[in-house]
């Protein structure tokens, strides 16, 4: 897994370099974390939500005219939680290696609006009763981000970002079809920003 994770992790760190050779840019890395609710959902039966979170790098590309482009390297704690009809409960932790890629337009010079898509890639899945259960899930998960944030001119990036996956996280599963759902709080800062010669408009 590390092995796959290396060439994703070059790119999100020399992709700013490239355009910052093209032209002068707010295009930076930078660290971000936050909690986030997740579960799964599906027609055939309720899901509960369990608490988790994300924590990575990112790195903000700023094309003009209002735009970025921000892909992420990030893990992300999630997962679900199902009562039982004895009154018991179960829960099952998943930790995946995640890489949202999201399109965000500035409304003004700090409030953004975020579409994206994300893929994922499950490392370990425990339940409750402390048992490995990797081997029931799926090992790849894709789907769609759509969030908002607010982007300041210091390197601090807020952002509540929504994730729906569009696969199913069972892995010999043709009846429920559940998918993931997270909803996540990120505060993120680029400690490194390669210019602030051009300003939003």
């Amino acid at each position: 897994m590390s092995l796959r994770l290396f060439p994703a992790l070059a790119l999100l760190f020399t992709c700013p370099l490239l355009l910052q050779a093209q032209r002068p840019s707010r295009s930076g890395v930078g660290f971000m974390g936050g909690p986030q609710v997740a579960t799964w959902q599906c027609a055939g039966a309720k899901f509960r939500p369990v608490p988790g979170f994300v924590l990575g790098f990112y790195a903000p590309i700023w094309v003009g005219n209002r735009v970025e482009i921000q892909p992420d390297l990030l893990l992300s704690l999630q997962g679900m939680a199902k009562d039982l009809p004895d009154g018991g409960r179960t829960t099952v932790n998943s930790l995946s290696a995640v890489m949202p890629v999201s399109l965000k337009f500035f409304i003004n010079r700090s409030i953004n609006i975020q579409a994206g898509v994300q893929g994922g890639y499950l490392l370990f899945a425990r339940s409750n009763e402390e048992q490995d259960v990797s081997n029931e899930l799926n090992t790849l998960d894709m789907g769609a981000n759509i969030g908002a944030g607010i982007g300041t001119s210091y390197g601090l990036d807020i952002t509540l970002r929504y994730y729906n996956g569009l696969m199913n996280t069972l892995r010999d599963d043709n009846t429920l079809f559940p998918a993931n759902r997270t909803l996540q709080l990120t505060v993120g800062h680029r400690f490194s920003q390669f210019s602030n010669h051009r300003r939003r408009r």
